[in-house]
């Protein structure tokens, strides 16, 4: 009898026993996943397209950002984006602001916005909000992980031959030494972000990842962002 009790009371211990570990485990699939999301300013990974690309009304709308107005639905214009979707980077309240890109033939103001931030971004969605992509304006890509708004900015046309072919050796994906950015002018950005390519005696050029090419004519005293469509 004893016998027949102790093994009754193991088969409830091991039903116990695959209970809760069944319970536990089906909490832990149920558990929501954080979703890492980018700081503010960094636009790594995020897919770049030229404004002369988009439809002409982004240009418009671009401009009229631009200028101050007047916008399409000044109720609605420039008021702030709040990026409750969370797929822009997560930056501090009334960052970034949303303008209509009208939709011909549409009734009301469609699913076209262009969003800024107050970093100097410019993004783009075509399907109210579900995807964004970053608007290289004036030729110039936007940065992956920082604001270069500041840098004064060169044309690519002003350039000498020999500061254009590496340009062109850099935008077509050619290795130069690592830029570690010592002097802090260039966004802080993880080690290995820009490469460095000389070009004379004191003249250099710089890539970054995100497309980003900068001109120091003086051996890093100062830097100018390259236009290429300038």
């Amino acid at each position: 009898m004893t016998n027949k009790r102790s093994r009754i009371a193991a088969a409830l211990l091991v039903l116990l026993v695959s209970f809760f570990g069944g319970l536990s485990a089906a909490q832990a699939t149920a558990a929501p996943v954080s979703v890492q999301q980018n700081p503010c300013g960094d636009l790594t990974g995020f897919k770049h397209v030229s404004l002369s690309s988009l439809p002409a009304e982004a240009s418009t709308t671009y401009d009229l950002i631009k200028k101050g107005g007047p916008f399409p639905y000044p109720d609605k214009d420039g008021t702030v984006f709040s990026n409750r979707e969370n797929i822009l980077p997560k930056c501090a309240s009334a960052y970034y602001h949303e303008y209509t890109v009208p939709t011909p033939g549409s009734p009301d103001r469609g699913a076209r916005r262009i969003v800024t931030g107050n970093g100097g971004e410019f993004f783009y969605t075509a399907d109210h909000y579900k995807t964004f992509s970053v608007i290289d304006v004036d030729g110039t890509p936007a940065p992956s992980c920082g604001d270069t708004s500041k840098l004064t900015k060169i044309g690519y046309s002003t350039l000498s031959s020999a500061a254009k072919s590496v340009v062109d050796k850099a935008r077509g994906g050619a290795t130069g030494t690592v830029y570690e950015n010592r002097e802090g002018v260039l966004p802080s950005c993880a080690a290995g972000y820009y490469q460095l390519f000389p070009v004379g005696t004191s003249d250099r050029v710089i890539s970054g990842k995100g497309g980003e090419i900068v001109y120091t004519p003086d051996r890093y005293v100062t830097f100018k962002l390259v236009n290429l469509a300038g």
